[in-house]
């Protein structure tokens, strides 16, 4: 199955965010997904039903131990659990042990199932043997369900054993979950769900993971020999490598699409690993092959050039991944050029106020429709491109608009424009949109209202103002919004219960953070409180979407208890010291997040829990972490007052984070399940992964014990340029479940000359990976990865790679099942 190649069903809590639909009315997960831990001893969970045989039982079980428990079933009974008549692309995860069959059945009868029995694991349909199992050990299953195309795949502990099965029976919906036999089967952790579909349409969507190793890949124009797939990063994610010597003839590969004449998206990784010679990173074309974009690898730069000239971007650092979005609109002969997250931009012209954008290398063309790799004649070297996505912009302003400048707005970059934007907001028709367009519109607080597009034109920007007195102190004893950690706070945009508000346009936002009243102080030693950038609060169906979002004063857009929010295509950067996050979500549900790049000097794309709302069914794909300079790259926490429940970060690219490049913690007493981290890259941090189920003491006064973490997936990752091993660990009797570290390939430093002592456990001090050092807790015993406090581990196909000879062992076990 093609990893997202095929249109998907819509996912209502997510896409309605374009088409207006109610909130809640996704069919996220089935009604029997869980983890059975809240469920008493003996008791049959809500929402399964059992069908006993003669003397059959189904009930939760203390197995593996008191806290977690799981779901056993025996002497020939059946358990199901019904779903929702689930559609388009379906994922159902599961733990499983034991003898029993376990199928998921159609409106029209069995579609796909598996069978454990005599020490293999069988095809339900076909009786095929796809691997040997042992009865009393656990299995992380992994179904993909293509219901469309009525096939799956399964993947048993991360590794793929069935590749496009064909559904038992052709069904237009799954209906139910089924498990049982007369043998004892023991299942948990279970969840099963619809997929997000995309937010847009894609012309072009190529991640290269089902085209076969060493050939050129389907939909591909004149690919000549060099130029093929490739195990990089790993198997599980490949991409497209063009090679060649310099003597070899030219090597090009191009990728057709359907004309475009409007604004269209193009993403890509890109790569080269050699600083010499000239290479086509991207050309953009039309059909007869005349250029309209052109970025090379020139030496050790990436360059932009018509031909004539050309313009140096950033220097490159060879074998290093960069995301590299262009913004073309082909009416009015213009793009722009994001490399992870910033914009790379032409000079301004002298006292104009517009955000000046890149000219077409062909004035003339009027639609554009295939993109060029290579490396050209009498040249060396390799280009790699990875997760190609085309696509037009996707979003459209509201027929009703009123434009901020009818009401008195100035576009000079000098006036201050909060009363006049204010007002257009206030005067707009349901359903209607704000326009702000034609150069820099400087404002204060803005807050917006339900049923509205705020329209930010592409070559605008709605710049915050640098004066504090601008942004209004919110005091929850005088505004009522929810709990995210502060009880004051100030912002450039907001909302407070407010739903089917949307901020899209192509345009800028910048929040003025680099005044000086807000840079060089935390959040304890600024003499304000400082705003945040975006804040829709207690609402639902937000949009966040076409926007370049830049220098927050604080962290940059914070949604708080937002059900059904979409954040795409947005590039943010907000490096600036101190304590600027990038992404914050707070108390959520269905979140989508996709095709965004962060560069961040604190937590860059982050999930916190303050409340027992919690954060449920999040999904962030496609995207990229260009830095974080102090912190995390993909986070839950820290704040974990509530529970972290069905999270999936996909195909990101995390580069340059000080600490962990994924980090996972419960340590205010709420529980994270079932958070899925697949297909990630990272090129420079300290670990590539650190999990911690703990008790803090810090921040609230007597704070809960530690609850659990459990169904922790790491697959299908590669790490270089890493500085110490990853963490997993519990907290003394605390512990860490159900955890699959499979395909993580990992680069580390190495060299110690002898075994350190035993690191301390955690002692509630504010949870960094960064406190297993010298100075803290003490260098780790291991130099590739280190468990401690885990129930249910699982460790397959993971290389660490010491660039030294190291005295310690490569992974460390401590009271670990």
């Amino acid at each position: 199955m093609s990893k997202r190649s095929r249109r998907l069903a819509v996912w209502a809590a997510v896409v309605c965010t374009m088409a207006g639909l109610a909130p809640g009315t996704a069919r996220a997960a089935a009604a029997g997904s869980g983890d059975f831990n809240d469920v008493a001893v003996g008791e049959l969970p809500g929402g399964w039903s059992v069908s006993a045989g003669s003397g059959g039982t189904a009930a939760v079980v203390p197995v593996p131990d008191a806290t977690n428990r799981s779901l056993q079933v025996s002497g020939g009974a059946t358990a199901t659990t019904t779903l929702a008549g689930l559609t388009g692309t379906v994922r159902a995860e599961m733990r499983v042990r034991g003898a029993g069959a376990l199928t998921l059945a159609g409106d029209a009868g069995p579609a796909a199932g598996v069978v454990l029995r005599d020490g293999r694991l069988t095809d339900a349909a076909t009786g095929a043997l796809l691997t040997a199992v042992t009865a009393d050990r656990w299995y992380a299953l992994r179904a993909e369900l293509d219901v469309t195309a009525q096939q799956w795949d399964l993947y048993v502990d991360g590794l793929r054993l069935l590749t496009g099965a064909r559904f038992a029976t052709a069904s237009t919906a799954l209906t139910a979950l089924s498990v049982g036999d007369a043998g004892t089967f023991g299942i948990d952790d279970v969840l099963v769900r619809e997929i997000p579909a995309p937010s847009v349409a894609y012309l072009v969507e190529d991640g290269f993971n089902d085209a076969p190793a060493g050939a050129t890949p389907p939909g591909w124009f004149q690919a000549s020999a060099g130029a093929t797939v490739v195990a990089t990063p790993s198997d599980a994610d490949r991409s497209l490598r063009l090679t060649k010597s310099a003597s070899a003839a030219a090597v090009s590969a191009i990728r057709r699409f359907p004309a475009q004449s409007g604004v269209l998206l193009v993403r890509a990784n890109l790569r080269t690993d050699e600083l010499t010679g000239t290479k086509v990173a991207m050309y953009l074309q039309n059909d007869s092959g005349a250029a309209a974009v052109s970025l090379q690898f020139v030496k050790d730069h990436l360059v932009l050039t018509d031909g004539k000239t050309s313009t140096q971007l950033l220097t490159l650092t060879a074998g290093e991944w960069y995301a590299v979005q262009l913004a073309v609109d082909v009416a009015t002969h213009q793009f722009e050029i994001f490399v992870d997250g910033r914009r790379y931009a032409p000079a301004a012209t002298a006292g104009s106020t517009v955000v000046p954008q890149w000219p077409l290398r062909d004035q003339t063309m009027t639609s554009i429709s295939r993109l060029l790799f290579g490396v050209g004649d009498g040249q060396a070297g390799t280009v790699l491109v990875d997760n190609l996505l085309v696509y037009p912009s996707g979003s459209a302003i509201p027929a009703e608009v009123r434009d901020v400048r009818q009401f008195g707005a100035v576009p000079d970059g000098v006036t201050l424009n909060t009363v006049a934007i204010q007002r257009a907001i206030d005067d707009t028709p349901v359903g209607g949109a704000v326009l702000v367009s034609g150069g820099v519109f400087r404002t204060g607080t803005l807050r917006l209202k339900s049923d509205l597009t705020l329209w930010v034109a592409r070559g605008a920007t709605l710049l915050g103002s640098p004066d504090d007195n601008d942004y209004p102190l919110q005091d929850r004893g005088k505004l009522d919004f929810p709990d995210f950690g502060s009880s004051t706070w100030k912002a450039l945009i907001y909302s407070v219960g407010a739903g089917n508000v949307h901020i899209d346009g192509g345009g800028t936002i910048d929040g003025n953070g680099t005044s000086a009243q807000w840079v060089g102080c935390d959040g304890t030693a600024c003499p304000t409180v400082r705003p945040l950038l975006i804040a829709p609060m207690a609402g639902s169906n937000v949009s966040i979407r076409n926007v370049h979002v830049r220098n927050s004063a604080a962290w940059g857009i914070v949604p708080v208890q937002i059900d059904g929010l979409l954040i795409a295509d947005v590039n943010l950067d907000s490096d600036i010291a101190y304590n600027r996050d990038g992404i914050d979500v707070v108390d959520s549900h269905h979140v989508l997040i996709e095709r965004v790049s962060v560069l961040a000097d604190d937590d860059a794309i982050c999930f916190k829990s303050n409340t027992a709302a919690g954060v449920e069914h999040a999904v962030v794909r496609l995207s990229t972490v260009g830095r974080s300079s102090r912190a995390n790259g993909l986070k839950l926490g820290t704040a974990s007052f509530g529970a972290f429940r069905d999270g999936a970060m996909e195909d990101v690219l995390v580069k340059h984070v000080d600490k962990s490049a994924i980090t996972v913690l419960a340590t205010d007493g709420g529980v994270a399940w079932m958070p899925a981290f697949r297909r990630i890259t990272i090129d420079g941090a300290r670990r590539s992964h650190f999990v911690l189920l703990g008790r803090r003491t810090a921040d609230r006064t007597n704070p809960p014990p530690p609850a659990w973490i459990s169904g922790v997936r790491l697959e299908d990752i590669t790490a270089t340029h890493l500085v110490e091993p990853s963490i997993v660990t519990g907290q003394d009797t605390f512990r860490v479940y159900d955890v699959l570290v499979s395909n993580v390939r990992t680069a580390v430093p190495g060299g110690a000359a002898k075994v350190p002592a035993e690191p301390i456990e955690y002692d509630g001090r504010y949870p960094e990976s960064s406190l297993w050092s010298a100075t803290t807790y003490g260098v780790l015993p291991v130099y590739g990865h280190f468990f401690r406090h885990v129930g249910g581990l699982t460790v397959r196909a993971t290389v660490v790679s010491p660039a030294a000879a190291d005295a310690r062992p490569e992974t460390g076990l401590r009271d670990v099942s």
